[in-house]
């Protein structure tokens, strides 16, 4: 399959519809998430560095009984690189580490969660890869560990498959880990992270681990 950051990003439009449908005069016409970042303390352990940091805004017409409403979804996206030498395809140095993070607003009304990314798994997340990678093919589940994010016990899933790295033109195997995701003040903040396997072998988990562990949000 072939995914993309802003079919990712656009999960959270979905929000402004389903919630339509459980009340209307509720919504207000903008709903904001608040950015989720990983500490400068931890970027310079682990070498990694911000590549961008903004705000995609998804614009969504909903309607109940006939009453159409322009609602506009504001989420923050978050991402980080690290450069790995790839020597074994002739590739010496490529920005080929990934680290994404994802926030989207906590819809809720009268005790309800409307937001469908909050009850998703991480089997139903993996799709979301951003643009820096593309055609993910023959994804496998290996293992998974529990992490602490932003003070909440959550799940960090591991994958493996095959895909092509956008920059190289070229494809390789890498390894996939995502979180569960985790509800924090009025939003839902999901991880991302991919990487090459080199030589067979995984060398970015731990770095993955600190940055996701030190979020601010």
């Amino acid at each position: 399959m072939t995914v993309s950051r802003r079919r990712l990003l656009a999960t959270g439009a979905t929000a402004g519809a389903v919630l339509t449908a459980g009340c209307t005069g509720f919504l207000s016409d903008t709903l904001s998430s608040t950015q989720a970042t990983v500490s400068q303390a931890s970027l310079d352990e682990t070498g990694y560095d911000e590549h961008t940091v903004e705000t995609v805004t998804i614009e969504r017409t909903v309607g109940r009984f006939g009453i159409e409403r322009t609602i506009e979804v504001e989420n923050w996206y978050a991402e980080y690189d690290r450069a790995i030498s790839l020597d074994a395809l002739g590739l010496r140095r490529v920005q080929g580490a990934v680290v994404a993070v994802l926030t989207t607003p906590q819809i809720s009304f009268l005790g309800k969660t409307f937001n469908p990314v909050g009850e998703y798994s991480t089997d139903e997340l993996v799709a979301l890869i951003q643009n820096r990678y593309d055609r993910l093919e023959n994804v496998r589940p290996v293992d998974e560990e529990s992490i602490s994010i932003l003070g909440s016990d959550t799940t960090l899933a591991r994958y493996e498959g095959r895909a092509r790295l956008t920059s190289a033109g070229t494809s390789l195997d890498v390894y996939l880990q995502l979180s569960e995701p985790v509800a924090h003040g009025e939003d839902f903040v999901v991880c991302v992270a991919v990487y090459p396997q080199v030589a067979g072998l995984e060398s970015e988990s731990g770095a993955v681990r600190t940055m996701l562990e030190s979020l601010e949000h």
